[in-house]
Formats: structure tokens, C-alpha cells, sequence
């Protein structure tokens, strides 16, 4: 450890109230957690006084009206911050980590598929778990565990793609596709919503867009004209320098885009007319599905109509597009469900698992 974080270590002790920071208890930290066996009283009293120092540099005013900020107890043996809400390094106060969740929670309708909430959850989650220091004893693992999310590609784009889709700019995109032999190809279009979704491999930021072909002098996109591009695959974003009129339909809304599919992959570009179907299913008997799709429906459009109560038989109605996401998600509960209609879907999944036991009994010949 070096000598910054050392005092970054000592200051998260300081602040969690359990933990009685002394020479020995800081000791016996270092030694189980970081490995340090060389930590000496001297180096121990000098970090100490960087950290006074630190923190007096932070709240100068404080110190000008209590004093020293960071004191010694004789009575318990122990060094302290004299506010709760105080830190040599920049930090958040549960105080701070409330209106934070609160101002997010008041704006949820600036984030998609309730990701604000989940932001608020993960601040009252370290919010809680601060607070259960002050009555526990340190753990040596996390009472609270979260998805990491871990950073996003394309989010160097997401600056200039947020400022164009706000002032209905056109722009010139340079894209690659996924596929190794993909070559990188110019489009231009307009830019109109940024979707974040995660489709179970990660969690990344696509673009919804409408191209155009650089020669119109007005354009009114239709929500079945647009393309979802992976922010990932974008490498460069260029505002176009002639910009054609934007009309806007005041049906228009880009969310609508994503209305009835299941995930976010589309087969419109192909099929401007593409409609949503209505969709047949059959809950087959002792199933455990029907429960997990009463608490988590699939779609806004699901009805489920109970056959049987002993045995959960039932059938599952929706009314979506038909796509590759919902063929995966059919096939992968394929034991709880059947497809009843329509016929073109019912093929689709029969081909499906044809070919896979087919590939199971090829496999099983050559073992």
C-alpha cells in the first residue's frame, strides 16, 4: 500500500463508528485485509497528522469553530472525526446519499425500463449499509451485493448523440457491424432516442435512427422507418453541414418503437408494414411458469386464462411481433409452454427443436 491509501484506509475506519481506530485495531486491519506486517507505531502517528491536516484543508470553517476535527479519546482509546457528516477525502454523507435518491426518484421519468429506480435502490443500498456499521461489527464481506454494470461502450458518442437528438440534427455516422468481414460504412440520418437495454450477453446503449439518403429537403419520420444501431459500432459522429427540414408527426413517439416486441431487435427495416400478432400458448400441467408470469408479465398485452388450478394449466395470449428474442425465450421454457398459433410461430419453434435433437443424436454417435 502506499502512503495515499493508507490514509484513505484509515479515514473509511474513521468513519464507520464500529471500528475503534487505534494503533493496534489499524495494525491487525492492515495485516488480515492488504498484507502490510510492516506497519510501524511512527508511520501510524504521521498519518494520523496527514489526515488532521487533510480534513482542515477541506472544512476550514469547521475547524475555525470546534477546533482540531480529527481528536483522540483516553477514555475509549480511540481516534474520531468529531462530525458524523465529515471526511478527509471526497465523499458522500448519508444526508447526501438521500436527496441524491430522492431527486432521482422524483426524475424516473428520465430513464427507461425503470433504471432511475434502480439507481435509487443502489444509493439506499450503500446508504444501508453504512448505516448498519455504526451497530455491527465489521464483516469480512459485503452485506449487500449489486449487479456491476460496468462501463459502457460507445459512451464517448453519447454526449454529441444526446445534444443532436435535442436539437433534431442530422448527422453523418461512420458504423461496423459485429461481424469480423463487416466493413465500416457511412450513413445519415436523424438521431432520435438513445435506449439502454440489457439482452442477457450485457448491458449496452443502442441509437434509434431514421436514414435518409442525403437529398431530401424534408423529412417526417415514421416509426417503422427506424433502425436501432449499437453504440458500440459507431465510431464516429459528424453534424451534416446542409440539413434537411424536419417534420415531425405529433403521433410521432420514438418509445413506441419498442411497443410491442419482445427485446429490442425488430424485423421492420425488412417489413415497413410489420404488425404485432396475436399470440396462442398453452401452460402445460404442473408447470412452476405460471406463477413467475403472474408476478413478471412478459408484456403489457399478456391474459392468462386458468384451465385447471390444480394442475396450473392455462393459456398465455399476447399480442406482439413475432422475433428472434421471443422464439429464445419460447424455446428455452419449451417444457413449461406450447405454441398454439400462430402457424407460421408454431413451425418456427418445431424446426427448431427438431434440429436440436437431431444435433443431440449426432453428438451422442460419436461419443
Amino acid at each position: 500500500m502506499n502512503t495515499t491509501e493508507k490514509l484513505k484506509t484509515i479515514n473509511n475506519l474513521l468513519l464507520q463508528k464500529s471500528f475503534k481506530v487505534n494503533y493496534e485495531n489499524v495494525v491487525l486491519h492492515f495485516a488480515e485485509h492488504f498484507d502490510v506486517g510492516n506497519y510501524s507505531q511512527r508511520s501510524f502517528f504521521r498519518d494520523i497528522k496527514n489526515l488532521k491536516e487533510a480534513i482542515g484543508l477541506r472544512y476550514p470553517t469547521f475547524e475555525d469553530e470546534l477546533g482540531p476535527l480529527l481528536r483522540f479519546s483516553k477514555y475509549e482509546d480511540r481516534y474520531y472525526y468529531v462530525r458524523d457528516d465529515i471526511s478527509a477525502f471526497p465523499s458522500l454523507s448519508e444526508k447526501e446519499l438521500t436527496q441524491i435518491a430522492s431527486i432521482i426518484d422524483f426524475n424516473k421519468h428520465l430513464f427507461t425500463d425503470n433504471a432511475g429506480q434502480g439507481v435509487v435502490n443502489k444509493l439506499r443500498a450503500i446508504s444501508l449499509e453504512n448505516s448498519l456499521s455504526e451497530y455491527n461489527e465489521i464483516l469480512p464481506w459485503p452485506a449487500i451485493q449489486l449487479i456491476k454494470d460496468g462501463e459502457r461502450s460507445g459512451s464517448d458518442q453519447l454526449k454529441k448523440l444526446i445534444e443532436c437528438i435535442s436539437a433534431k440534427k442530422t448527422i453523418q455516422l461512420h458504423h461496423q457491424g459485429l461481424s469480423k468481414t463487416s466493413k465500416l460504412k457511412t450513413i445519415t440520418g436523424l438521431p432520435v432516442m438513445i435506449k439502454e437495454y440489457n439482452n442477457g450477453w450485457y448491458t449496452g446503449w443502442y441509437l434509434l435512427f431514421y436514414e435518409i439518403t442525403g437529398t431530401e429537403m424534408e423529412i417526417e419520420p415514421t416509426i417503422n422507418e427506424l433502425r436501432l444501431l449499437a453504440l458500440d459500432r459507431i465510431k464516429s459522429v459528424i453534424e451534416t453541414k446542409i440539413a434537411p427540414k424536419v417534420k415531425l408527426c405529433t403521433l410521432f413517439n420514438p418509445p413506441d418503437y419498442f411497443k410491442y416486441s419482445f427485446g429490442i431487435i425488430r424485423n421492420n427495416i425488412g417489413n415497413p408494414t410489420l404488425e404485432h400478432e396475436k399470440i396462442t400458448v398453452k401452460l402445460e400441467a404442473d408447470n412452476w411458469i405460471n406463477s413467475y408470469l403472474e408476478k413478471y408479465p412478459l408484456h403489457f398485452t399478456q391474459n392468462i386464462q386458468i384451465l385447471n388450478k390444480e394442475t396450473k394449466e392455462g393459456i398465455l395470449e399476447l399480442e406482439m411481433e413475432i422475433n428472434q428474442e421471443l422464439e429464445s425465450f419460447i424455446l428455452k421454457y419449451t417444457d413449461q409452454m406450447t405454441v398454439i398459433g400462430p402457424e407460421n410461430l408454431k413451425v418456427t419453434i418445431i424446426d427448431k427443436l427438431h434440429k436440436s435433437l437431431n444435433n443431440y443424436q449426432l453428438s451422442s454417435q460419436l461419443i
